[in-house]
């Protein structure tokens, strides 16, 4: 049975982040925040949440996770624009659609490992965007992208606003709390173990290969939720939601913020948008370089990201204090 306190020990983290996300609209403006980038970043919160599955429980690396964002993105878009206005079908056909798309990467992929796994993935993810603006510009827009959407309805109610981004941070808590679940299940550390010692976990006949494909298409799926929310965030897609920029975006956010903590990448998610659409405005056409500098010095001097250098001052503040 499971204790009050057994149920705050294990589900801590989720309802911190629940609290952050519900109250963003009271705080963020505060810190030159504004609203719409809240709701941005608690999409891209999912988007590395779904990133961090793959790279931080696997160690596999993928630099084209922004075909499934972009797929999902354009399937919504096609979905609201000709068939409903709902969101939620919108949202479950553009899922389908991206988790199949994975499936057969994934296959296709994750026969090979380290670099040739990456390149493999943005090969992919070019493809896409490459059909995306030629063959397939009946449906996309090609370079003006697809426009033209109604406003997004849930059901009754128009998705506009704080509607837009409670709905949004109800998602990121949500599938965080699955993301945590996995992390602590036989899956989770099956996937773990692949990233510490692949070729021991397979001479123990283990399939290691269904764990690593488990991990991409599930990853994959956090990329497509990201990508529908994005769409309804903002009623058009344009064809960098395919380009490479968009996944190496990603990568960045994750090692800022701490790949395999699955919060770290969320922190880092919050501090390039923040960085990107506040700071950049008094940094003027420098911010770039700052950027340049700020995760050069993470890489450098803290390879765990900000989640290392959270643990480093927790340790020190709370050897200080048992010192005393």
């Amino acid at each position: 049975m499971i204790t009050q306190q057994n149920f705050w020990q294990h589900n801590k983290a989720v309802l911190m982040f629940a609290l952050v996300a519900l109250t963003m609209p009271l705080w963020f403006p505060l810190i030159g925040g504004y609203s719409g980038l809240d709701t941005k970043i608690m999409i891209f919160c999912i988007f590395v949440v779904g990133f961090d599955i793959l790279l931080g429980f696997t160690g596999y690396l993928s630099f084209g996770h922004a075909a499934f964002f972009g797929i999902s993105a354009y399937t919504t878009g096609i979905m609201l624009k000709n068939f409903s206005d709902n969101i939620i079908p919108a949202i479950i056909v553009a899922v389908a659609a991206a988790t199949l798309v994975a499936l057969i990467i994934g296959l296709l992929t994750l026969k090979r490992t380290g670099i040739y796994f990456s390149i493999l993935t943005l090969a992919f993810a070019e493809m896409f965007d490459s059909m995306a603006m030629s063959m397939l510009q009946k449906w996309t827009g090609g370079e003006n992208g697809l426009t033209g959407m109604p406003t997004p309805m849930l059901f009754d109610l128009k998705m506009q606003g704080d509607t837009v981004f409670y709905f949004c941070a109800l998602m990121a808590i949500l599938l965080y709390y699955l993301a945590k679940r996995i992390e602590r299940s036989p899956v989770g550390l099956m996937m773990k173990a692949i990233k510490c010692n692949q070729t021991r976990l397979e001479y123990t006949g283990i399939n290691a290969r269904k764990y690593k494909l488990l991990a991409f298409v599930l990853s994959a799926m956090y990329a497509a939720v990201a990508g529908s929310l994005m769409v309804v965030y903002e009623p058009f897609v344009g064809h960098e939601f395919l380009g490479w920029h968009q996944s190496g975006e990603i990568v960045i956010m994750s090692v800022i913020g701490g790949v395999g903590t699955l919060v770290g990448p969320m922190l880092g998610a919050g501090f390039m948008l923040y960085f990107e659409n506040v700071l950049s405005v008094s940094l003027g056409e420098q911010w770039l370089l700052v950027l340049g500098v700020i995760f050069m010095v993470v890489v450098i001097f803290m390879p765990g990201g900000f989640m290392e250098a959270v643990a480093r001052l927790k340790k020190r503040f709370f050897t200080t204090i048992d010192g005393e």
